[in-house]
């Protein structure tokens, strides 16, 4: 057992979701006036985010919201780097009456998301999963179906938030999120092409080929 096991804060569950983030403006350069986007119109709890599950039903809506991107970008010859942050998404579990929030701040994509996902829905026992990047870490241990996870700042000597749950529940929650983003995806790179959303990886620099 690792030291933190003792201090982790027990919870019931967390719940896992996807998100897509939005502009409402675009800017080709620094020093040019931002052309306006038209946000979709669905119901979202978040005025610049879409969650996955606010997104099922209304696929045609941010896709064309993404593709009015696609054409600004061809219109001022910008390659897909140059405007990747247009489709940036990322990934949150919550548990509201816990207050219990953890993030993933340099995961940008599903496919990055999924790795951690992935690693919490498999079988394996033990550290199941360890990442880290600037002024971030998470970690993650499984152990006789309990789940340990620990979020901190590697640089700072404070142990971050340290959480202890049932890892059956939120295995069940994760599946269907799943589904429905990589269904969500698949629809974004038909509609879109896949420079933009091949499974949410970034393509090497290139003309912004986006139908």
């Amino acid at each position: 057992m690792e030291p933190w096991f003792a201090d982790a804060k027990p919870i019931d569950s967390l719940e896992p979701e996807i998100a897509f983030h939005l502009w409402d403006a675009f800017n080709a350069a620094p020093y040019q006036r931002p052309e306006p986007l038209a946000l979709p119109e669905f119901q979202r709890a978040e005025r610049l985010r879409v969650r996955t599950s606010e997104a099922v039903g209304h696929e045609a809506e941010l896709a064309a919201y993404y593709a009015q991107v696609a054409a600004l970008a061809r219109q001022h010859a910008l390659k897909l780097h140059q405007v990747r942050q247009y489709f940036w998404m990322d990934l949150r579990l919550d548990n509201e009456e816990a207050d219990v929030h953890l993030s993933f701040p340099w995961y940008d994509t599903f496919s990055s998301m999924d790795h951690f996902l992935g690693a919490v829905v498999g079988h394996d026992e033990g550290n199941i999963y360890d990442d880290q990047d600037q002024g971030w870490a998470v970690e993650v241990w499984a152990r006789n179906g309990t789940l340990y996870i620990r979020e901190s700042d590697p640089d700072s000597k404070e142990p971050g938030q340290a959480i202890a749950l049932p890892r059956a529940g939120v295995q069940a929650r994760i599946a269907p999120l799943r589904e429905r983003t990589a269904k969500l995806v698949a629809y974004l790179a038909k509609e879109l092409g896949p420079q933009a959303w091949p499974g949410g990886e970034m393509q090497p620099a290139g003309a912004l080929d986006l139908r």
